[in-house]
This record gives C-alpha cells, structure tokens and sequence, in this order.
C-alpha cells in the first residue's frame, strides 16, 4: 500500500488500493459470494453447475455471483470447450487478505487501539 500518511481525511479514498479494497469487501459482502468462494477452496477447478449442486441457488443467480468474484479477480475462469473452470487466484486472495489487515490495523492504530494481546507476546 503507498504510504498512509502522504494522503489523509477525503483524499485517501481517490488512491486506487482503497478503491480495490472497497471492491474487495463489496465483492465479499454478500452470503452466497462466500459460499461460492468457500466451495471453490474445497473444489478448484469447478464448473458453474458444480456449485449450483452444492448451493441452493439458480444457476443463472450462481454465474452473476461468479462474473463478480472474477471481476474482483478473487477467481479466475478457464475455458474448456463450451464450459467454464473456475479457481480460487490464491495470489490474489493472499495479496488481498495482507492489504485488508494492513487497513484495518492502520484504522485501529489512528483510532487509538492497542495490539491484540496476542500481538503482544
């Protein structure tokens, strides 16, 4: 992330990683988006009817979700004749979850927090 202190107040929310991590947690924030994620990490390589036999969605609602999720590039697509193979991007997710901390952790240190007792020790 660029350096938090060269932007502050209204400013920030211009710079391009606080406008992915708004992405990231809009993507996250629905129930099925997880589920979907949740049974790509059990099932990499998983076609769209894969996880609609898994979720008590329709496989219309299952692909919108899915165009999403790729979109936020949380999952990536691979064409095999006429169907699709959808993974986790582990690298991406990785990337993500390391941003996501670093923001929250910034956001508790400028309200004053102190470390979990855990980070501590």
């Amino acid at each position: 992330m660029s350096d938090p202190e060269s932007t502050t107040g209204c400013c920030r929310a211009k710079d391009p990683e606080v406008q992915r991590l708004a992405d990231l947690f809009r993507a996250l924030s629905h129930p099925a988006r997880l589920g979907i994620l949740e049974e790509l990490a059990r099932r990499p390589d998983a076609c769209c009817g894969d996880i609609v036999d898994c979720l008590p969605l329709a496989q219309s609602t299952v692909s919108q979700h899915l165009q999403m999720l790729k979109e936020t590039g949380l999952i990536t697509c691979e064409v095999r004749g006429r169907t699709c193979r959808y993974s986790l991007d582990l690298a991406a997710v990785a990337g993500d979850l390391a941003a996501a901390a670093a923001l929250l952790a910034r956001l508790a240190s400028l309200a004053g927090a102190s470390a979990p007792a855990s980070e501590k020790d």
